[in-house]
């Protein structure tokens, strides 16, 4: 009997292995893939985005944001999905996308690489005209990559109509 119950245990002993192996090998192909966005994207083929961007006061997390956008494009395209990308600015949010001199703080430096990057990546870049007026900006002052429209609220109902998904940005 000792022969048969020692043939048992190490029968256990090389399935348990296996299965450890088999899991190890699944684990370490996932931690070497990380998080992806795989379920979302699958048969996606254009990815249209509205970003709205408006009650954003502090520097800090604009950068922090158009950083995720940036992010969130690049992980679009390395997934083979064409991003079609548009952010419109409105409120608080676009005395943060107006041009500073070289001695601008860095976080307005970080605003106008990131801006210049989604632009020269595709991306529409809005800021609302009626927004401007209420704020008393001058539309002349935004970042050369800036389109200045009349209102930003037909933008965003206008995208949405043409089928753009709408992500408020707080």
């Amino acid at each position: 009997m000792k022969r048969g119950s020692q043939k048992l245990g190490y029968i256990f002993l090389l399935l348990l292995a296996t299965l450890v192996g088999v899991l190890w090998v699944g684990y370490a192909q996932q931690a070497k893939e990380g998080p992806n966005d795989a379920d979302a994207l699958k048969d996606v083929k254009t990815l249209k985005i509205v970003y709205d961007i408006s009650a954003i006061s502090e520097p800090k997390m604009l950068v922090l944001y158009l950083k995720a956008i940036v992010d969130a494009r690049d992980r679009a395209i390395a997934a083979k999905v064409k991003p079609d990308l548009v952010l419109t600015f409105r409120g608080p949010a676009l005395k943060l996308i107006q041009k500073s001199g070289a001695d601008a703080p860095e976080e307005q430096k970080q605003i106008a690489e990131l801006v210049a990057d989604l632009k020269k990546g595709g991306a529409k870049i809005e800021a609302c005209y009626f927004a401007v007026q209420v704020l008393n900006l001058d539309p002349k002052s935004f970042l050369p990559e800036v389109k200045v429209v009349a209102n930003t609220f037909n933008s965003l109902g206008g995208y949405q109509a043409k089928g753009y998904g709408i992500i408020p940005v707080p």
